[in-house]
């Protein structure tokens, strides 16, 4: 099967690209997909994470891939992050120390995502942070990866990927799994109700929400990052199924898709123009930052 994959960029229709290639490729089986990528102009580094789950699903059925007529300067980018390295392409030298390389982990490498954020997150332009806080922040990146182990139900991974763009002040980390999605969580919490795609985000997103049973909490838990990404200007993307959620500016949108996201997609966006000292309020719960 040949499929034509365009432009990608981390917003809703580049989610919806990769949606419509899952969509048109989840029923093949000990086949070949092609992924002919002459029609794109740019792919977002960052991207790899959810194109990254959406092919172990696809490879998961004992199909081969293979990327053909890549634009040189896509090309590149994935080799430097490690995804085209997957493909049989080889690796080629992050010079610039800009990429936060794509890495796929199973639900147990909760220590080498750990690590990972350690590693990668220095020298990417992230603002000034407290010690405290810079621990809060890491952590709370963190528990994105959890929150995948816990709810997702996933057997195939989590995929995260990043990309520090210094010529427009921003650095995009993703972290996606290969799961059941969110809307299906709420809706086996809710016996099974109809809940919409984007009707499941909402509530996942309200505080104390959460479809972990048992006494320790659960939830998306979003807070502290909402409060700092309103401070810093920077955004907040989730995309599950047909469901796609975007915090900016303090304000947050949700949206239908036009194709079916398989698993769930967080991408986080800092912006790196941004020169406060941040630090965590005295006496304040954490999440208060300033």
């Amino acid at each position: 099967m040949n499929y034509q994959l365009q432009t990608i960029n981390s917003d809703q229709t580049g989610f919806e690209r990769i949606a419509g290639l899952y969509q048109s490729a989840k029923n093949l089986f000990a086949d070949k997909l092609t992924i002919d990528l002459s029609g794109a102009s740019f792919f977002d580094a960052n991207m790899a994470s959810p194109l990254g789950t959406v092919l172990a699903r696809i490879t998961d059925k004992l199909n081969s891939i293979e990327f053909v007529n890549i634009p040189k300067k896509i090309e590149e980018i994935l080799r430097r992050n490690l995804f085209l390295t997957n493909f049989q392409f080889p690796e080629l030298a992050d010079h610039f120390g800009t990429t936060m390389p794509y890495l796929r982990l199973q639900t147990t490498d909760g220590r080498s995502f750990e690590d990972y954020i350690q590693r990668e997150f220095r020298g990417k332009g992230i603002p000034r942070m407290s010690e405290k806080l810079s621990k809060m922040f890491k952590k709370k990146v963190f528990e994105v990866f959890q929150n995948a182990v816990i709810h997702s139900e996933t057997t195939l991974g989590v995929c995260v990927c990043g990309q520090y763009y210094p010529n427009v002040k921003r650095l995009d980390i993703a972290v996606t799994d290969a799961g059941v999605g969110i809307r299906e969580k709420v809706r086996e919490y809710f016996n099974n109700q109809k809940i919409s795609s984007v009707a499941a985000i909402q509530w996942a997103l309200k505080e104390h929400n959460t479809t972990k049973r048992g006494p320790q909490p659960g939830g998306l838990g979003f807070k502290f990052l909402h409060e700092f990404i309103s401070r810093n200007k920077g955004k907040i993307k989730i995309a599950s199924r047909f469901g796609f959620y975007q915090y900016e500016n303090g304000s947050q949108s949700f949206s239908k898709m036009a194709a079916d996201f398989p698993g769930t997609a967080v991408t986080i966006e800092i912006n790196t123009a941004d020169t406060t000292n941040y630090y965590l309020l005295s006496g304040a719960r954490p999440g208060n930052v300033s």
